[in-house]
């Protein structure tokens, strides 16, 4: 029955499960904790000291989910398209020696030498797409890429074309790395000569040169530091539903990117073979258990920075609930609403 009293948030965190209970989920927070926290920090140190950098490019790059789109859109020149095309590639390499430029502070001298390498750079891409074999692939390329994109924006294709789409869309990444691949490193070489103008005293000044950070900079910064910060306070038991909504968001961006869904290609990068239910989705739903109870104050830090307000919070609640129940006492300590009397039957 309604007591028209509203109950504090995270009413469930009242009611105790008993030792066990309470103990196995505080492991289960522990041990996803250390899940995340581990996976941050070796991507923070393959970032720093590694050979190969963690880079969220590959999920992004592959998802086959209903967010693919938009995952796909987080990638800076996802398909090339602006590397293949030559006024754009040009407009960016002048943008790139314009802000070393700037960086250091160019003068006059500087910015002249700076201009010719820009030049020699700009006739060099003529004659890669003057050559009949790169405009042929790059053709090709673009024409195969125009194809694959209307099947997957088309809602009435069939499976089996969706699923030749995705084939598709394998073979033209392969094919799209090997037509940039010489593009890249040549902006790279250009920037690289061009800070090489820089005089020790302006490298000192300016400090060195990077270049503006993308979507896909911002989403392997979250990525990396997200999952330590996660991982640190689930571990902690500290702000505990938050954490762990933050990571339920997270661990429901990660199936959705790939989900094994029935009509989605596999997932190539997955441990073994699911079918709607993957290890993702299990740790998702472990979170939402995590965030819906109180364990952080059962052991946690949550109970040393929280618990005496929470504490609090119930005392007014049971407060307003016995006063809902028997009315408002006066200054005495009375019940303002007179108690039930009962007549106590006497023997004649």
């Amino acid at each position: 029955m309604s007591t028209g009293v509203s109950t504090p948030h995270l009413v469930s965190s009242r009611n105790y499960p008993g030792f066990l209970a309470a103990f196995f989920i505080v492991l289960l927070r522990i041990a996803i904790g250390w899940h995340f926290l581990t996976e941050g920090l070796e991507k923070v140190d393959s970032t720093r000291h590694g050979n190969q950098p963690f880079s969220a490019e590959v999920y992004l790059r592959n998802s086959t989910g209903p967010l693919a789109p938009y995952f796909r859109g987080m990638l800076p020149d996802v398909n090339g398209l602006a590397l293949l095309d030559p006024a754009r590639l040009k407009s960016g390499w002048s943008e790139a020696v314009e802000r070393i430029e700037k960086h250091y502070g160019f003068d006059q001298q500087q910015q002249d030498k700076a201009r010719k390498i820009l030049e020699d750079s700009n006739l060099w891409a003529d004659y890669w797409f003057h050559n009949i074999e790169n405009d042929e692939a790059r053709r090709k390329y673009i024409t195969e890429l125009a194809q694959v994109q209307a099947v997957e924006r088309n809602p009435d294709a069939m499976s089996y074309e969706r699923e030749r789409a995705w084939e598709s869309r394998r073979s033209l990444d392969a094919d799209r790395k090997k037509l940039t691949g010489p593009l890249v490193a040549r902006g790279q070489e250009l920037q690289t000569a061009v800070a090489a103008l820089a005089t020790p005293e302006q490298q000192a000044r300016a400090g060195a040169y990077s270049a503006p950070l993308t979507s896909l900079n911002m989403a392997n910064l979250l990525t990396m530091y997200g999952l330590c910060v996660i991982g640190g306070c689930l571990l902690l038991g500290f702000l505990t539903p938050l954490s762990a909504l933050c990571a339920a968001a997270f661990l429901g961006m990660i199936y959705l990117s790939m989900p094994p869904w029935p009509g989605l290609p596999p997932n190539p990068r997955a441990e073994g073979h699911y079918w709607i239910v993957s290890k993702n989705l299990v740790e998702l739903i472990a979170c939402m258990v995590v965030a819906t109870t109180a364990n952080g104050h059962w052991f946690g830090f949550d109970a040393l920075f929280f618990g005496a307000r929470r504490r609090r919070r119930w005392a007014r609640y049971e407060r307003r609930l016995e006063e809902r129940q028997f009315g408002r006492q006066d200054g005495n300590g009375q019940s303002s609403r007179p108690r039930p009397t009962v007549k106590i039957p006497t023997r004649n």
